[in-house]
C-alpha cells in the first residue's frame, strides 16, 4: 500500500513560485554515506591499493652534492665525462603500486562555493600507514626521445623496492566539484593534496633487493679497462634514503598533479543522475477487459474483491488501484541544489506523475484558501540523516489525479455499498496542531437511496420530496476526518506506521474546519436528521480507530536500508519524514552482497 501511497505525493509541475519538495542530507548523514563507501572500498579492512602507472621522472642533481661523493672525483679524473656541474638524471619506475590503511574517525567533509547550480566539496582524510612498492627503479643519466625508457647513458637499477611511512600518518585530502546544467549533472576532481612533503610529514622506511650496475668500460689507445664499481654499489646502499625520499616526492607529485586529472579522464563521459523513474505501469487493455451490450459500451468489468481484501482497507486500496490504474510514471528530478549552513545539502526537486493518460497540476496554496506555501525550513531537522519533504499543494495535486480515475468512488462502493452517495474529491490539509485532516467531498441523491421496505421507500420518498427545492435534493457537504501518523517500533525490531481515523462528527453534525462548500443547512431537520444518522452508520466501523502498515520492507530497496524516525507535518504546510541511514549496501543487483 505505501508504494502507492507514494504515487500520491510524488507529483509535480514546472517550478513554481515555492518549493514543494525537498531531500536534505544532513552533514552526519553525509559522513555516514563517505564511511559506508570507504568500508566497502576497503574491503571492510579500510585498506586501499591503487596503481601509480610507470613513468619517468626528470630531476637535477646539484654539483656540490656529486662532489660530496668520492667516486665522482675519480670518474672525472679517469674520463672525459664532466661532472663539475648540475648534473640532470631521471628516475625510470616500473608501476607503482601504493597501499593505504585508513582511519574512519579522521574523515572529514567541507562544503564550500555553493551555488543553486552546485558545490564544491572537500573530503579529508588520514592514513595511518602507506607502503609503496615497485619491482625495479632505474636511475638514468638519459632518456630515449619520445619514450619513457632510460637511454644508453650509465644506469644504475634497484628491484624489489618497498617504502613504508612511519611516525606521523598521509593527510590527504581531495575537492570535488558538482555542477548541474540543463538537467545534467557533472562531477570533476579539482585538486587532490597530501602532506607527503610537507615539514614534520611522514618519516620513511626503505627497503629493495639488488641493485644492477652494467659494466663501465674505457678504452684509451684501443686498450679497454674495465671500471671496478663496486664502490659505486655501495654508495648507492647508502643514499637509499635519498632514493626514497625521491619516491615519496614523485607519489606525492603524482597525487598533486596527475591522479585528479586522471580521474577527470575517468569521469568525462560520466554523468550524475538527475531525473528517476520511480514507478512505471503498462498494461495494454486487451479485447476481454470490456463488455457489450444493449445499455452501454465499453463497461469495464471489475473483478470482485475477495472476502480478505474486502475487509481490509490498505488492502482494498491497493487491490482496486491495481485494477483501475493501466498506466502510471512517476518521475523525480532535481532542480535545485543549495548547501545550508555550509554543511548539509539540500536537494528540490520536480516530480511528474501521470495516470492514465492524465497529467495532474499543482496550485500554491493551502487550506482551501488562498493562504500561499511559506518557504520551506528544514533548519531545526538536522538529527537525522535524511528529511523527506512534500507540500500540501503537492500531494492534492495527486489526490485530485487519483480522483480522476474513480478509485475513491469504486472503494466505497466496494468497502461501504449506500446506493445514491457519491466523492467528488478527496483533498488533505495540514492542521495547526501538526496533524492533517483528509477531506472527502461528498453528496448524496436522496432520489436515489435504496430501500428495504415500504416503509422506507415512503421515507426516502418523502425526504426527496422535502428536498425538491435544495439542489434537486442533492445533498453535498465535506467529510473532515482528522489523520494523526505515527512511527512505531514493532517487537520484531521493524518499522509499522500507524494512522489513526478521528470522527468526522461533532456536536452539531459534520466538521466543517476548511469550509468547503455544502448545503447540509438547508435541508430541513427530520430529512437532515436522518442522512446524518444513515451516514454514522455507514461510516462508524471505519472511523476512530488505527490502522497500522508494516514498512519495514520498503525500507529496504536497492541496497540501501532506512530507519525511519519520525512523520509528522513542518511548518503546517509539508508532509516530513525524517530517516537515518542504517546501511548502504552498494551492489543493487546483490543487496546481500558487498
Amino acid at each position: 500500500m505505501l508504494r502507492y501511497l507514494c504515487l500520491c505525493f510524488l507529483i509535480s509541475v514546472p517550478v513554481l513560485a515555492q518549493d514543494q519538495m525537498a531531500v536534505r542530507i544532513n552533514e552526519k548523514g553525509i559522513l555516514k554515506v563517505m564511511l559506508m563507501a570507504l568500508k566497502y572500498n576497503t574491503n571492510q579492512r579500510n585498506a586501499r591499493t591503487f596503481n601509480i602507472p610507470s613513468n619517468i621522472y626528470k630531476f637535477t642533481l646539484p654539483k656540490a652534492a656529486l662532489n660530496s661523493n668520492p667516486i665522482v672525483p675519480i670518474l672525472n679524473e679517469v674520463s672525459d665525462i664532466n661532472l663539475n656541474r648540475d648534473l640532470d638524471f631521471y628516475l625510470q619506475t616500473a608501476a607503482i603500486n601504493v597501499t593505504g590503511t585508513a582511519n574512519p574517525a579522521s574523515l572529514k567533509t567541507e562544503i564550500s562555493n555553493s551555488s543553486a547550480a552546485g558545490f564544491d566539496l572537500k573530503l579529508s582524510l588520514s592514513i595511518p600507514n602507506v607502503t609503496a612498492t615497485a619491482p625495479t627503479m632505474s636511475l638514468c643519466e638519459d632518456k630515449a626521445r619520445g619514450t619513457k625508457r632510460c637511454g644508453n647513458g650509465l644506469k644504475a637499477t634497484v628491484s624489489n623496492l618497498r617504502i613504508n611511512t612511519t611516525g606521523r600518518a598521509v593527510n590527504l585530502s581531495t575537492t570535488l566539484r558538482l555542477r548541474t546544467d540543463n538537467g545534467v549533472a557533472r562531477v570533476k576532481v579539482l585538486r587532490v593534496s597530501s602532506n607527503l612533503e610537507a615539514a614534520g610529514g611522514p618519516a620513511l622506511d626503505i627497503n629493495f633487493g639488488a641493485v644492477t650496475i652494467p659494466p663501465i668500460s674505457l678504452i684509451v689507445d684501443g686498450v679497454e679497462t674495465v671500471l671496478d664499481t663496486s664502490k659505486l654499489r655501495s654508495e648507492i646502499l647508502k643514499r637509499k634514503t635519498f632514493l626514497a625520499k625521491k619516491l615519496m616526492s614523485f607519489v606525492a607529485d603524482f597525487i598533486a598533479d596527475d591522479l585528479a586529472e586522471m580521474l577527470n579522464v575517468y569521469l568525462v563521459h560520466r554523468s550524475v543522475v538527475t531525473s528517476w523513474e520511480v514507478y512505471r505501469r503498462d498494461n495494454p487493455v486487451t479485447f476481454d477487459e470490456y463488455l457489450s451490450n444493449h445499455h452501454a459500451q465499453n463497461t469495464y468489468n471489475r473483478r470482485p474483491l475477495s472476502p480478505q481484501v474486502a475487509n481490509s482497507p490498505g488492502a482494498a486500496i491497493e487491490a482496486q488501484f491495481a485494477d483501475i490504474i493501466k498506466n502510471a510514471q512517476v518521475r523525480v528530478s532535481l532542480s535545485k541544489i543549495s548547501t545550508p549552513l555550509g554543511k548539509d545539502v539540500e536537494l528540490y526537486g520536480q516530480l511528474g506523475l501521470m495516470l492514465n493518460n492524465r497529467i495532474m497540476t499543482v496550485r500554491n496554496t493551502l487550506g482551501n484558501s488562498n493562504r500561499t506555501l511559506p518557504a520551506l525550513d528544514l533548519g531545526g531537522q538536522r538529527g537525522s540523516d535524511l528529511n523527506f519533504v512534500f507540500s500540501e499543494p503537492l500531494i492534492n495535486g495527486a489526490l485530485d489525479l487519483v480522483n480522476s480515475t474513480g478509485l475513491y468512488q469504486e472503494l466505497f462502493d466496494k468497502l461501504a455499498g449506500v446506493q445514491g452517495f457519491s466523492i467528488r474529491n478527496v483533498k488533505l490539509h495540514f492542521t495547526g496542531h501538526g496533524t492533517a485532516a483528509l477531506i472527502v467531498n461528498s453528496s448524496v441523491d436522496l432520489n436515489k437511496l435504496k430501500s428495504s421496505s415500504i416503509a422506507e421507500w415512503l421515507k426516502n420518498l418523502i425526504a426527496a420530496w422535502l428536498e425538491r427545492n435544495n439542489n434537486r435534493a442533492v445533498i453535498y457537504f465535506p467529510i473532515e476526518i482528522d489523520v494523526t501518523p505515527s512511527l512505531v517500533r514493532s517487537a520484531s525490531g521493524g518499522v509499522n506506521l500507524n494512522m489513526h481515523l478521528g470522527s468526522p462528527f461533532n456536536d452539531s453534525g459534520l466538521t466543517n474546519t476548511f469550509h468547503y462548500p455544502t448545503n447540509v443547512d438547508l435541508m430541513t431537520d427530520i430529512v437532515r436528521d436522518g442522512v446524518m444518522k444513515k451516514l454514522k452508520e455507514s461510516l462508524a466501523q471505519y472511523v476512530n480507530k488505527s490502522y497500522t502498515l508494516d514498512v519495514s520492507k520498503f525500507m529496504n530497496q536497492s541496497g540501501v536500508v532506512f530507519q525511519p524516525n519520525y512523520i509528522g507535518v513542518n511548518q503546517g504546510a509539508y508532509l516530513m519524514m525524517n530517516l537515518d541511514i542504517a546501511d548502504i549496501k552498494f551492489n543493487s543487483l546483490n543487496p546481500g552482497v558487498r
